[in-house]
């Protein structure tokens, strides 16, 4: 064994259940075990690895994927885990785990079932035991499909945020043993199912997934959280099936597509609208997403449609011909104030676009409001920004800051070096305001044993004093708090300083020969925000405090 690899133990729990082995258990039973086959070995030798919170569906786990990058850079012996369902429930992702291991001649050791990879006997068995752990991921796969069925022939709101045009109530029922048993099912409110039903007519009116966002922005429509509705918040309300009555149009659709549709065919007779199970991944954030339609399961669901079958066919048709359709490819992508440039006057972005006029080797281009584009002028009627001026001008301010003589430069270096004197003056504040407060604690532990022995006629007064000194302690507590403060701030403020000043002498002093995306960052880094009216353009620059104005910008197009 060479004495640089390392013995690896492995623990993983995953955060969908309770039971089982905690990591804790997991590692100290694999050291026991790595310790009696090397006796020799000491805890340096062994590198615990854990993913906990993770499941064993796949390899996306942060820690082993750090022992996959150890093992390829050739620092790991043996590799060691509880179970093998640990390492993966997947053959395929356990069968390529394996080559690697003997790839790079490491161990596998697996202690619950005893195998170990140095026997041919032991490898065959892990392999078969491998495929008997994604045979229970996908048994357990199988019975959620089935509970969803159930759940399904219900019709029953699960649970979460309803959508607009709905509320979820409660509904209690009877089991056959005669107990209460609570459901929800969907519930309309008339003026967002109004309102819903309007987007849905306008949407078959003019045809256009953006024309109908600018609708509703010049109309004032908003979303139930009142915010403005947004291209792709519309597409998920028209796509919704739980608008749709449950008629023989949407059975036969829904079937055509795939998807499974619990019950008889004449039960769909549109007195109900449609739910859907299984719509989506069950992820979080910006990894959930809709499932294909033919993972759906569409069953009738206990509520009102709003519109018929038919007409949830056309708005889909129309959906996917807009989908189709070749979208226009943004005019520029070279701007370098995208996603910081906002209007002054209503604060949406301002975004670039190509003007009509453009020709020869600069394609000239301005920035213009996002809430004007979109509400044609109704919104927000503030002039556009010529794009190349400004971008020419952030470029040559970048390029100044540089000077290490300049008002900017000279007040960060000030900034991370000069102020930090003022924490001598605090510290001596600080030590007396320390001692003050122990000297009344002392008086106040004197003032309290006198009070056990002192007449009682002067009982109150002795009182009235412990009482002032502890109003004064108080005081004097809000006091270093307030100096603590200002000493974090100066800290902060001065590390970020140091920050810009790396910033500026690594970057800025070579901005022309950076590509896009290094300018955009180092832009970012440096300015904090940027405004435009138009006319002038005004940037927050990082580590001051006060707004940098940049005036007689020339005037955009309006």
């Amino acid at each position: 064994m060479e004495k640089s690899r390392k013995h690896i133990i492995y623990s993983r729990k995953s955060k969908y259940t309770g039971k089982g082995e905690s990591v804790e258990n997991q590692v100290d039973l694999c050291k026991q075990k790595i310790l009696a086959k090397y006796p020799n070995l000491t805890d340096d030798d062994i590198k615990v690895f854990t993913d906990e919170g993770f499941t064993g569906a796949n390899t996306n786990r942060p820690a082993f994927q750090k022992l996959l990058n150890e093992i390829r850079d050739n620092k790991v012996e043996s590799v060691t885990c509880y179970r093998l369902d640990r390492v993966s429930r997947n053959v395929g992702d356990f069968c390529n785990l394996i080559n690697e291991l003997e790839k790079y001649n490491v161990g596998f050791i697996s202690i619950r079932e005893d195998f170990d990879t140095t026997s041919p006997m032991g490898k065959a068995m892990m392999l078969i035991c491998s495929v008997f752990a994604q045979l229970e991921r996908d048994t357990i796969a199988e019975r959620i499909r089935d509970n969803m069925m159930e759940l399904a022939k219900t019709g029953r709101w699960l649970g979460g945020t309803p959508p607009t045009g709905f509320k979820s109530v409660e509904v209690q029922t009877f089991n056959q043993d005669g107990k209460k048993k609570k459901l929800f099912k969907l519930e309309e409110i008339s003026d967002e199912k109004n309102l819903i039903i309007l987007l849905k007519n306008k949407y078959k009116e003019i045809k256009s997934q953006t024309g109908l966002e600018t609708y509703t922005i010049q109309n004032n429509l908003q979303t139930k959280n009142g915010k403005r509705f947004t291209r792709w918040a519309l597409v998920n309300i028209l796509t919704n099936p739980v608008y749709c009555k449950a008629d023989i149009d949407a059975y036969n659709y829904f079937t055509e597509k795939g998807a499974l549709v619990i019950g008889e065919k004449e039960d769909y007779d549109g007195k109900y609208g449609l739910m859907v199970y299984n719509k989506t991944n069950q992820m979080t954030g910006k990894s959930k997403k809709d499932n294909d339609i033919s993972e759906w399961i569409v069953a009738i669901g206990k509520h009102k449609g709003f519109w018929s079958g038919k007409e949830h066919v056309e708005v889909q048709q129309l959906l996917e011909l807009g989908s189709n359709k070749r979208f226009r490819k943004p005019n520029i992508n070279n701007a370098l104030l995208s996603g910081l440039l906002r209007c002054s006057y209503c604060n949406s972005f301002m975004r670039p676009k190509v003007r009509s006029n453009s020709s020869g080797d600069e394609v000239k281009f301005t920035y213009l409001c996002e809430l004007k584009d979109k509400s044609r002028k109704t919104k927000c009627d503030h002039k556009n920004l010529n794009g190349n001026e400004a971008d020419r001008l952030v470029t040559n301010v970048i390029k100044e800051l540089t000077d290490t003589k300049g008002e900017y430069y000279t007040s960060l270096r000030n900034l991370a070096n000069g102020k930090l004197n003022m924490f001598d003056e605090k510290s001596s504040e600080l030590y007396t305001l320390t001692n003050e407060k122990k000297k009344n604690e002392k008086d106040i532990e004197s003032l309290i044993e006198k009070i056990k022995i002192v007449p009682a006629d002067i009982v109150d007064d002795l009182a009235k004093e412990i009482q002032k000194l502890k109003k004064a302690n108080l005081e004097i507590d809000d006091k270093i708090k307030l100096l603590d403060i200002n000493k974090s701030t100066i800290i902060e403020d001065s590390e970020n300083a140091k920050l810009v000043l790396n910033i500026l002498d690594t970057y800025c002093k070579k901005f022309d020969d950076l590509d896009l995306l290094q300018k955009r960052t180092v832009i970012k880094l440096l300015i904090s925000s940027a405004y435009s009216d138009g006319e002038n353009l005004f940037l927050n620059l990082t580590g001051t405090r006060e707004s940098s104005k940049l005036t007689k910008f020339p005037l955009g197009d309006n």
